[in-house]
């Protein structure tokens, strides 16, 4: 047979479900953005190399 939890220890866990989700979506969030802003850099970086290189070849 089995064990129905209560509608306390339901709400309890889904809370503590959605905190853990929260979390991690907040974590995941951050370093995609950390990513981005390395990879906007590093483009721009490349962009003005070669606009410079073009500028000083003839």
């Amino acid at each position: 047979m089995r064990n129905q939890p209560s509608p306390e220890e339901k709400a309890k866990a889904f809370e503590s479900f959605r905190n853990e989700v929260a979390k991690v979506v907040d974590r995941g969030m951050d370093d995609h953005e950390s990513k981005m802003t390395k990879m906007g850099f590093m483009f721009l970086g490349i962009f003005v190399g070669v606009i410079a290189l073009a500028a000083l070849l003839p």
